[in-house]
This record gives C-alpha cells, sequence and structure tokens, in this order.
C-alpha cells in the first residue's frame, strides 16, 4: 500500500553526478527541450517511488536492501528506510548494475 506522506529523497553523491551525466549528455545530444523533458521523467519515477518504495524490483546481483525502478532508458538503484529514500545510483539500463553498485 502506498504512504501517504513521501519518504524524503536522499541522493549519494555518487547519483547526484549520475543525474548531472544524465541531463548533461541529454542536453548535447538532444537538446534543451528534451533534457527538460527527461529531468522531469527521473523526477517524476524519484516522487512515484517516495511515495510507495516498494514499486521497485529485487535484482539476484544486488544486496537485499536494494531495488531498482526503470525510468525511461535509466535504472534507479535505491535503498528504502523507514525515514528516508536513499537513492545509491542512476545507471543506464545497458550498465551493468553489479559493476557500478559497491
Amino acid at each position: 500500500m502506498p504512504s501517504r506522506n513521501p519518504l524524503p529523497i536522499k541522493l549519494s553523491p555518487r547519483a547526484r553526478l549520475d543525474f548531472a551525466d544524465i541531463l548533461r549528455f541529454t542536453g548535447e545530444a538532444w537538446g534543451h527541450d528534451q533534457l527538460l523533458a527527461y529531468r522531469d521523467k527521473i523526477n517524476d519515477a524519484l516522487l512515484a517511488i517516495s511515495h510507495n518504495p516498494q514499486l521497485g524490483h529485487r535484482r539476484d546481483s544486488l544486496p537485499p536492501t536494494h531495488l531498482v525502478y526503470q525510468a525511461g532508458s535509466h535504472l534507479i538503484v535505491y535503498r528504502p528506510s523507514v525515514d528516508s529514500l536513499g537513492i545509491v545510483r542512476i545507471l543506464h539500463q545497458r550498465m551493468s548494475i553489479s559493476r557500478h553498485i559497491p
């Protein structure tokens, strides 16, 4: 059941860098309008999982505390807790998750 109050979202330093890199690449490759659209898609995904942390899926290659949620061509790897939503990484779907998660 979705939570009534969204969990605060806490991006790790690496997830912040991932997000910035994604937006920079998108802007350079497809322009400012697409950058804004993709930023909104990722932000919407973050908001969705903050309202319902169990939307993500488990992966055998990750610790059981981690979940993965798809946003466009990217995967948001996160750890829900009682009081926050820890965003570990935001990776392209073609990347090996297990190679990029400590």
